[in-house]
């Protein structure tokens, strides 16, 4: 019944924005080509297909060393994996699916010769906690298993610890997205065992979030406007599977809500000029006004959600992290636009879209209770500063 009044609503929302109605004659309005400056990045579709290969090299600098594949260890110090310190989500590993997947983890772990000291999350960011606080005496790693936001929890435990008593940070990809495992190649618990079994750490970029609240990190991607709207959406209907994305989507493209702020980027001066300095020039338009967005996405990672190409070029150590700015847009050509992204990432092309890299960028929407996203896991007020970490972690590939 609910699934008929969600549809029901979206085709009514659709009636009264689109299907049936007049036309109103559209603006013509300039391509959005920069930033703050910075100018957008098109990749063509055969740079796009390269990027998003999986044969593709994710990472480029090993931990004291020179430019290397992440799959290529020969040129990496590698160790010995003896001991990992594993974090079970305190749910889903007493769920039927989760047992299995606990119990593959234990089984490969007995078969490789590596021990596992098991502790267990009790509420929402104790992950966090669980990581930051323990005794990693005789700890070679940590193992979380779950996906990106799960990560993003022991990540942030790991910065809080002294840099002289810090591990390498990895996860068993048996979260929604996993999509931070995605980029280093690993799709499941297997291609994790087999990294720890070659033991070769690389370091990666994080996102330093700064919000009125704070500050925390980001390990996949910050969202704003109506891809974040339709994540926590989407979070309430998991019931449907994956699906519930493509409908939460469709609700909020036809709910058409106005999503207004001021968005900056800096890149170390390449172009863009400090983003606190800019601060109070939108979308690259430079008058200070809050300009209406669909939404805005920064990620270390090429995809966000379930495999959603939003930036397609991104890398995770290359110390920038990647933006889309998306403007709004008719109703039709939004559901184009998602088509593209969850196709081949060919949004980018759009003259409505700007995709550049950024060391820095700052959000500041003018409704005070537009939330941000970090990770599909946490929700803060604006505004916001983002901060690229170069090597902030290491992690194993």
């Amino acid at each position: 019944m609910l699934k008929l009044a969600l549809a029901t609503t979206a085709i009514s929302m659709c009636m009264r924005r689109g299907v049936g109605a007049k036309k109103k004659k559209q603006q013509k309005m300039d391509p959005f080509d920069d930033i703050s400056g910075i100018p957008a990045l098109r990749p063509s579709k055969s740079d796009r297909a390269v990027s998003l290969d999986p044969k593709t090299p994710r990472l480029r600098h090993p931990v004291g060393g020179a430019n290397t594949n992440a799959n290529a260890s020969a040129n990496a110090s590698a160790k010995k994996i003896k001991t990992i310190l594993l974090v079970l989500h305190g749910v889903k590993s007493k769920e039927r699916k989760g047992e299995r997947q606990v119990n593959n983890v234990r089984a490969r772990a007995l078969l490789q010769d590596i021990a596992l000291i098991e502790v267990v999350t009790e509420r929402a960011g104790h992950c966090e906690e669980l990581v930051r606080d323990a005794s990693l005496r005789g700890v070679d790693a940590v193992g979380v298993m779950g996906g990106d936001g799960s990560l993003r929890e022991g990540v942030c435990g790991m910065l809080a610890r002294p840099a002289s008593d810090r591990r390498p940070v990895f996860v068993f990809p048996v979260g929604t997205g996993n999509n931070f495992a995605r980029d280093l190649g690993h799709r499941d618990v297997k291609d994790a065992f087999d990294a720890i079994g070659r033991g070769v750490e690389r370091a990666v970029d994080v996102v330093k979030v700064t919000h009125p609240g704070g500050s925390t990190y980001s390990v996949n991607c910050v969202t704003w406007g109506m891809a974040r709207d339709a994540a926590e959406t989407a979070e309430k209907m998991r019931w449907m599977g994956p699906v519930r994305y493509d409908v939460a989507g469709f609700y909020h493209i036809a709910k058409g809500k106005a999503n207004l702020a001021k968005i900056t980027a800096s890149d170390d001066g390449a172009g863009g000029g400090d983003a606190a300095a800019a601060a109070g020039k939108g979308g690259g338009e430079g008058d200070g006004a809050y300009d209406d967005y669909m939404m805005m996405f920064a990620q270390n990672t090429r995809c966000s959600g379930r495999n959603f190409k939003f930036t397609p070029s991104a890398e995770l150590d290359d110390g920038k992290f990647d933006v889309v700015a998306v403007r709004k847009c008719g109703m039709f050509k939004t559901i184009g636009l998602f088509d593209k992204v969850k196709a081949d990432g060919a949004h980018v092309e759009d003259p409505d879209v700007c995709y550049v890299k950024a060391t820095r960028a700052t959000l500041d929407a003018k409704d005070a209770s537009d939330l941000v996203g970090i990770d599909g896991e946490v929700n803060v007020k604006s505004p916001v500063t983002l901060e690229a970490i170069k090597h902030a972690f290491t992690t194993l590939v």
